[in-house]
């Protein structure tokens, strides 16, 4: 009888549990060693698809009423290496061994041809392409390439401080690999088949968003700056943007509001010899600051208020891989000596605007993924919420959460996890125990009726009739 039932039952069972495990669709398979894959774990096949809201609610956890300082700090664990946060002290010789060790699995290396897997320039393929306008990849075939490859000009970036127009326009994009072509004036626009570019400002820069100067920068014995991996080299803030634009616009100063004068304008290069407006910027001493574009604006306050979540832990000494970052209204902080690596950003007020002003694009979310899927494995929380920005660092925050898609107390329909499973997992999981506890039960009625002897039948007794006829 049991055997019988649970015959009966067993495609029900497969069924129902078949949403714990991966689709054909969207398991991805590990690919040869062989191959150009994540540098810190090349059996791991590339991934180029977006988390479900599952996934991300998922990897935060619920965040509950958390504000301001609690709410930074659980951020910073979510985003942080284990064995980073179980350092003490940053400063100690051993510790920056070991810091070395475990951001060196993570982080890329700032230097690098693009065809290396651990440098950034290779990684910008990726992680800053324009994926509806380059040369269609695939995760198990994918190979980085370098300026001489057949699909070289057929690969565009989404540069940082151009246009989405411009961007979006194959005339007019390009990537790092312009970098290495020869600065020819006479020619018009950027010529693949001669190899050259009409000027050398047409070229793409790694940009600190998180400008160097202000909490990590190092001279290394050679003169040069010297950028260890963490930090300097977080892809959540180092982004491919526009030469002349990083060089002459952003620089070192720090991001705020300018007069929009021609004196104070800024320019970006494009690859079909052309320019456009990319920003403005005054250079006053003790004034420095640079206003891109609106449609940088959130994109870049989402980076530095990333920076000064992942690298909020303030210690007597830092290092340059985990630097003290902190941003505020009031300019009488300051960036400590690098020997302590403390660093500032100013104009709160205005980077929590910007947040509010240009929403998370579909290409910034994207990005977003690439990077906590192939590379750094972790997340920025203001991407995948804009709205924990104000949480975080408004000291004015008015406790307002009716836009708070992640607080799952303050909403009329709360989510749940089980075993650390997604709510739809977890749903599930219950409607499979329900379903057991209903088979076990009906087993014991069955398995307890047969035991019983078998009434006799209700005979209904013949009476007869105590009346005559008449």
């Amino acid at each position: 009888m049991k055997k019988l039932l649970f015959a009966a039952f067993l495609p029900f069972l497969l069924t129902t549990f078949s949403p714990l495990s991966l689709s054909s669709e969207t398991r991805v398979y590990k690919a040869s060693s062989k191959q150009v894959m994540r540098y810190y774990d090349n059996t791991k096949a590339l991934d180029f698809t977006d988390s479900t809201s599952e996934e991300i609610s998922a990897y935060y956890g619920d965040i509950g009423s958390r504000k301001g300082d609690d709410l930074l700090h659980y951020l910073y664990q979510k985003i942080t290496p284990s064995e980073i946060q179980n350092l003490s002290d940053y400063s100690s010789e051993d510790n920056l061994k070991k810091i070395s060790e475990v951001d060196g699995s993570y982080y890329l290396n700032y230097d690098g041809l693009t065809t290396d897997k651990k440098s950034v320039s290779a990684w910008y393929q990726i992680t800053d392409r324009n994926w509806s306008k380059s040369y269609e990849i695939t995760p198990t075939t994918f190979q980085f390439i370098s300026s001489k490859d057949e699909n070289a000009k057929n690969l565009y970036f989404y540069n940082m401080y151009v246009s989405d127009t411009s961007n979006n326009d194959t005339t007019k994009a390009f990537s790092n690999l312009v970098n290495s072509l020869k600065a020819d004036t006479t020619t018009a626009a950027v010529d693949w088949e001669k190899r050259t570019r009409p000027s050398s400002f047409i070229q793409v820069d790694k940009e600190h968003v998180w400008a160097k100067n202000h909490g990590f920068k190092v001279k290394g014995s050679d003169g040069k700056d010297d950028f260890v991996a963490g930090a300097p080299t977080d892809l959540h803030h180092l982004v491919a943007a526009d030469h002349n634009t990083n060089s002459k616009g952003h620089n070192d100063y720090f991001y705020g509001t300018v007069e929009h004068t021609e004196k104070n304008k800024i320019e970006a290069y494009l690859a079909d010899g052309s320019t456009e407006v990319s920003g403005w910027n005054i250079t006053t001493k003790d004034k420095e600051t640079f206003e891109p574009t609106d449609e940088w604006k959130g994109d870049i306050a989402r980076c530095l208020f990333y920076m000064a979540t992942r690298y909020s832990r303030k210690l007597d000494q830092n290092c340059q891989a985990e630097p003290y970052l902190y941003i505020t209204e009031d300019r009488s902080y300051t960036d400590d000596s690098n020997t302590t690596f403390h660093g500032v950003q100013y104009n709160l007020s205005t980077l929590l605007e910007w947040n509010k002003q240009d929403p998370v694009s579909d290409y910034e979310r994207h990005r977003n993924n690439l990077i906590y899927k192939n590379v750094q494995n972790n997340r920025n929380p203001y991407v995948d919420h804009p709205e924990w920005v104000s949480r975080v660092f408004d000291k004015n925050w008015n406790g307002d959460t009716s836009g708070d898609i992640s607080s799952k107390d303050d909403t009329d329909n709360p989510s749940f996890s089980l075993f650390g499973l997604s709510e739809e997992q977890s749903i599930t999981v219950v409607i499979v125990i329900a379903v057991v506890i209903l088979i076990v039960i009906i087993l014991i009625v069955l398995l307890s009726q047969k035991g019983k002897k078998k009434r006799k039948p209700y005979k209904k007794p013949n009476r007869k009739s105590s009346s005559k006829k008449k």
